[in-house]
């Protein structure tokens, strides 16, 4: 009797077992994300995250911002958060055809495809997730980016960090983010010994001039090739910086300061007379090449270092680029090899350029 009430109570207990197993299953299949029909990898995506910011293309975070996007995201990815895509639609390009990266937290999450769908449902026709994200960036890529909140917390926290500053030393000396070194771009190698002796535990921190500004993406990847393990760049920049934290800069607005040309006269000038200023953007020929004033001719700060004495001085000088750091780094460079050159100048500005040289010049405050 006993050995046929325990089978009957055995039996009951597999029929709860199986019904509660089918029932989980079934809730996994309601639950579960539909996933997009386009799915990329690392190699597509890394074509994307870099500086100069490719054209057309655009790399989307679609996690929370915080504490996922500022403790870590793809080098040029946008804040769009899933949950809030619909109020955020004007962040996407206005160009349909444009090519959009969406990502999250990894193959688990849905987010990224969630968004994707919205996208094109939106009318984009060049949609993709990256559905490895994140985590897969993090363990193929050189470097990654962070928001200046998490800079702050590495500083209130007392973490072993090493915070270098890419701009010009003169941009540094004007004003920099509390605790940062000077160690430009430019001068990485010469500088090098600057950097701490610890390259597996100390994370450096690099930043410059804005989310337009490579130097300090160009710093990264040099301080990887040079065996540090944890390289970050906080892409908004001592602009950011001063924005959400305040900063004192020793250096008055632009127009006022040292060389720095006045906005207003400059676009005028180059409106109306563009052949009376030898404009000379500075940038590198790729960035170049993606848009730039009309009249600007293109000699990167390398060449203007070499080639200073050979500029033509019969008219007003004035060096461009994107955030007004390498152009100022070109006109201290030339006034120290040409010290008796009169009318010489930089752009302070934040310059933003159609593939049709269409430009729009943005002061620095």
């Amino acid at each position: 009797m006993y050995r046929k009430l325990f089978a009957a109570v055995m039996m009951l207990v597999f029929a709860l077992v199986a019904t509660t197993g089918v029932a989980m299953a079934d809730e996994a299949k309601k639950s579960k994300f539909k996933e997009f029909h386009s799915i990329v990898d690392y190699k597509f995506v890394a074509k994307y995250a870099k500086m100069p910011k490719p054209k057309g293309a655009m790399i989307v975070d679609s996690r929370p911002y915080k504490p996922k996007y500022v403790a870590g995201y793809i080098p040029t990815a946008v804040s769009i958060p899933t949950s809030q895509f619909d109020k955020m639609v004007d962040k996407l390009p206005a160009n349909k055809d444009d090519l959009l990266v969406f990502y999250c937290g990894g193959f688990h999450c849905g987010l990224s495809h969630k968004a994707a769908w919205k996208a094109e449902k939106l009318g984009y026709t060049n949609v993709h997730v990256y559905a490895a994200g994140f985590p897969d960036y993090k363990k193929h890529a050189l470097y990654y980016s962070i928001g200046l909140e998490n800079l702050h917390g590495k500083m209130a926290n007392g973490e072993k960090y090493a915070l270098i500053d890419a701009r010009p030393y003169q941009k540094y000396l004007a004003g920099a983010i509390p605790s940062a070194i000077g160690i430009p771009e430019k001068d990485f190698a010469d500088k090098r010994g600057m950097l701490p002796i610890d390259k597996a535990e100390v994370t450096l921190v690099y930043y410059c001039g804005g989310y337009k500004c490579a130097l300090s993406h160009k710093s990264a990847i040099k301080a990887r090739y040079l065996g540090y393990k944890k390289v970050v760049v906080a892409e908004a920049g001592y602009p950011g910086w001063k924005e959400m934290f305040g900063g004192a800069d020793v250096a008055v607005k632009a127009g006022e300061a040292e060389g720095a040309v006045d906005a207003e006269w400059f676009l005028k000038t180059i409106k109306e007379n563009p052949d009376s200023i030898l404009l000379i953007d500075v940038r590198d020929p790729e960035e170049y090449a993606a848009g730039h004033f009309p009249s600007a001719i293109n000699m990167p700060v390398d060449m203007v270092e070499k080639k200073a004495k050979e500029i033509p001085t019969d008219k007003p000088i004035v060096f461009s680029c994107a955030t007004g750091a390498r152009a100022g780094e070109a006109y201290y460079l030339f006034m120290d090899m040409v010290p008796d050159a009169k009318n010489v100048f930089y752009l302070e500005a934040t310059n933003d350029f159609g593939e049709d040289n269409s430009y729009e010049v943005h002061p620095n405050k």
